[in-house]
């Protein structure tokens, strides 16, 4: 036997050097080391000095690694280390299939997402792919199942990890279109087949979006009944409810009825108080969850650390309004009588919908985005401030603005208050989400002025809530924005550091880490984020994105049952 061979055998690069006079380099041990940073790991537990080494996608070894030899070394002095925030209620379904960097996220140091509160691209159909935001995209679609989606957005490369929910309102539209009335018990036994299918092809869930049609012509039975599929395969359900304004109390008893009926986790999505007169009643929502937490509910909830919501500006007309569709909403639109009805219902109706202009105003319904073709003036003013320049009614423009766009118009509603924003994030069991789609600075996914959220959310709460207002402690912080997302939605091995688990860590600066994205100035990457690593992979570094793209589809646990 040769002496190189004997000293490989002992593993001493010494043993070599003394018999046979040969130099060499100590073995890699790990790929990665992230070294010298304050970990603070998801779990809650206080901040500590450690380094982390990484080999493949995993964490192997957390502690003093002293100088161990690695692949590659990230200096983490002076920075706290964590496990990379899960946004558990994304929108990046479609923009991550333009570019696959999800940049505005991966920038807040989000490493994973959780996407399907009313549409998953996962689950589309012919009949039901979003043509318009496709078309927009140069885009097509060619996939069938939640596995071709999954293999479509690895093989064009993502950045961040996607999980999909399967939304109660797309197995209703497959099923019913967008019809308004009761499931038959065929159409209901087609529609948990629907959801049993995806929950069988990986979804983590069920989830409903109650304000939109066709979702809102959903009864509680239906849901019950969607509810109880999702949770044979350990998903959950979670719910954008009836309502966030003056039928606040009400919703959220649905949504905790349909749990206990159910017998499954139920998730409350951006929980919120809106409109002015409930502001300050956060307290009597928190008193709920602790009463069905005490009765043994599972029950919890996202939100954004924002006074302003975001969705279509044709989501504040009733939902007569909007039955059947974009094409039949505009139609009734353009009769003068439905109009003069539609205003009459919002300015002296609030139960049963979500009234959004009596909870905003025209003073807080801000302008987000209109069809480039369209007059572009108007984003970033507020409806009643566009009035007063074309000195017209408010209604006027309201509806003026639906039918110069065929109903395109994105929208802020400012109609919560920060003392209820801040008194829901002191609940033990909320966790963060953007409700907004993964964007970037420049180029085709720069349009508009969007909510902030898609550039600053978890930057925000570690920023404004923890650092300056003193609302959640920073440990305190990271447990929502990693351990308790990925316990909700049940992502397997993820929202901790610890060994065996994916290697998914943010590295950041507590000292300065803010958000910079504004109302006015929305398309701002934060400061602050150093490091972002996927599975391993280095994404995100001071110098910028590093190119890499190692993000994959996640699956549920009922995947293959």
């Amino acid at each position: 036997m040769s002496l190189t061979v004997r000293a490989r055998r002992v593993g001493s690069c010494l043993l070599l050097w003394l018999l046979a006079g040969v130099a060499c380099q100590p073995p890699v041990r790990y790929d990665l080391v992230v070294r010298g940073g304050a970990l603070i790991d998801g779990t809650g537990a206080a901040a500590r000095p450690a380094d982390i080494g990484i080999r493949g996608d995993r964490i192997v070894a957390i502690g003093d690694l002293g100088a161990v030899p690695a692949g590659q070394t990230i200096n983490a002095a002076g920075f706290v280390v964590a496990p990379g925030f899960i946004d558990v209620q994304g929108q990046s379904g479609t923009t991550l299939l333009l570019d696959g960097h999800g940049e505005s996220h991966l920038r807040q140091g989000i490493t994973s997402e959780v996407i399907g509160e009313a549409s998953s691209p996962a689950f589309w159909t012919p009949e039901t792919a979003d043509a318009d935001q496709l078309r927009a995209f140069g885009l097509t679609h060619d996939w069938t199942d939640l596995d071709g989606y999954f293999r479509r957005l690895e093989e064009r490369g993502i950045a961040i990890n996607l999980a999909t929910l399967v939304p109660a309102t797309m197995a209703r539209r497959q099923v019913m279109g967008l019809e308004n009335r009761a499931a038959t018990a065929e159409e209901l036994a087609a529609m948990e087949a629907f959801v049993d299918q995806a929950m069988r092809a990986g979804a983590v869930g069920l989830s409903s979006a109650l304000i939109y049609p066709p979702g809102s012509f959903a009864s509680t039975e239906e849901l019950i009944a969607l509810a109880r599929v999702a949770a044979r395969h350990r998903g959950i359900y979670a719910t954008h409810i009836r309502g966030e304004s003056f039928n606040l109390f009400e919703a959220l008893d649905e949504a905790f009825l349909i749990g206990r009926e159910a017998a499954v986790p139920v998730v409350i999505f951006h929980l919120k108080v809106a409109a002015q007169r409930n502001w300050g009643r956060m307290g009597e929502v928190l008193a709920k969850f602790r009463e069905a937490d005490t009765a043994g509910q599972r029950v919890s909830a996202t939100m954004y650390p924002y006074t302003a919501g975001g969705t279509g500006l044709a989501a504040a007309l009733p939902l007569w309004v909007q039955e059947g569709g974009r094409e039949a909403m505009m139609a009734r639109l353009a009769d003068p009588g439905v109009r003069t009805r539609a205003r009459a219902e919002i300015e002296t109706t609030i139960d049963g919908w979500e009234n959004l202009i009596l909870a905003s105003t025209f003073e807080g319904i801000q302008v987000a985005s209109v069809p480039r073709e369209s007059d572009g003036s108007v984003v970033g003013k507020r409806i009643a401030e566009v009035a007063r320049e074309r000195g017209e009614d408010p209604w006027d423009t309201f509806f003026g603005l639906l039918l110069s766009t065929g109903g395109r118009v994105g929208a802020l509603y400012h109609m919560m208050s920060e003392e209820d924003v801040a008194a829901g994030l002191r609940l033990a069991s909320v966790s963060i989400g953007t409700d907004a789609a993964a964007l970037r600075a420049e180029g085709a996914l720069a349009q508009g002025q969007p909510h902030p959220r898609a550039y600053g959310t978890f930057p925000r709460v570690l920023g404004k809530y923890v650092r300056e207002d003193g609302v959640l402690h920073l440990e305190e912080a990271i447990r929502r924005m990693t351990s308790v997302a990925a316990t909700q939605f049940g992502l397997v091995r993820r929202g901790i550091v610890r060994e065996g688990y994916f290697a998914d860590l943010v590295v950041f600066d507590p000292a300065t880490v803010a958000d910079r994205a504004t109302f006015e100035r929305p398309h701002q990457y934060p400061v602050g984020i150093h490091h972002v690593i996927v599975n391993g992979v280095p994404v995100l570094t001071p110098e910028g994105l590093t190119g890499a793209r190692p993000g994959r589809g996640l699956y549920g646990r009922g995947r293959g049952r």
